[in-house]
């Protein structure tokens, strides 16, 4: 069961066999949770959520000042564009080098989106048909968050491990908050590795090899 920032300090002060706050105040565990959990949702991309952004008439560029969390995300994994007539169509994810790559196109559906700089660009251009049935660009993406509650339970542990290093570094314990802290890190590139990387969203997966004909290869 996941749990609430005030049970993991409960979790960490039974680790460090200090029920209640002598040497180390709640405050500090708190500020150290909290920084664990930041950098297992930024280094390991391990907090996932959906939102969507309005498309706006003749609008490139979809910035925190259009739709708030734009300002956490970090790495869009998933976009389809929604005409609000039960229409949906996948967007293809490209790079900010392929910009200059994209044809110049007419205000039209959706087709390409592109992330830089906590910025969602969104190509082509939306046109005025598409603003008035109210049309949305969806997005799966990894995100950025202190809250050890958007960690699923899973997860948790990582904030706590994170959390008790700090604790033993301030209690001069340098081998073992050492010890645990590479081990946080570890854990952290370890899951990025099983979550993250080991799905490949590339267009060849779509292909299908010839197996006869023009350019089949032969046994």
């Amino acid at each position: 069961m996941a749990l609430s920032l005030s049970e993991a300090v409960t979790e960490v002060r039974d680790h460090l066999n200090e029920a209640t706050a002598v040497f180390w105040s709640d405050a500090q565990i708190e500020k150290w949770i909290k920084t664990g959990t930041r950098i297992a949702s930024s280094k390991g991309l391990l907090v996932e959520a959906d939102d969507n952004i309005t498309l706006i008439n003749n609008q490139l560029l979809y910035t925190s000042s259009d739709e708030a969390w734009l300002a956490d995300c970090l790495e869009p994994i998933y976009a389809y564009y929604n005409d609000q007539s039960n229409k949906y169509k996948g967007l293809i994810k490209i790079i900010p080098r392929q910009i200059g790559n994209v044809a110049a196109f007419t205000t039209g559906d959706p087709k390409y989106y592109c992330f830089f700089n906590r910025s969602m660009y969104v190509f082509p251009l939306t046109s005025a048909a598409i603003v008035t049935a109210g049309g949305t660009v969806s997005f799966l993406y990894g995100k950025e968050t202190d809250d050890i509650t958007a960690l699923s339970d899973e997860y948790q542990h990582l904030s706590m491990d994170y959390a008790l290093a700090r604790a033993k570094y301030r209690d001069h314990h340098y081998a073992e908050a050492s010890n645990l802290l590479a081990q946080f890190y570890q854990d952290i590139s370890f899951e990025r590795k099983d979550k993250v990387m080991r799905e490949q969203d590339t267009l060849d997966s779509f292909k299908i090899k010839a197996t006869a004909g023009r350019g089949a290869q032969r046994a």
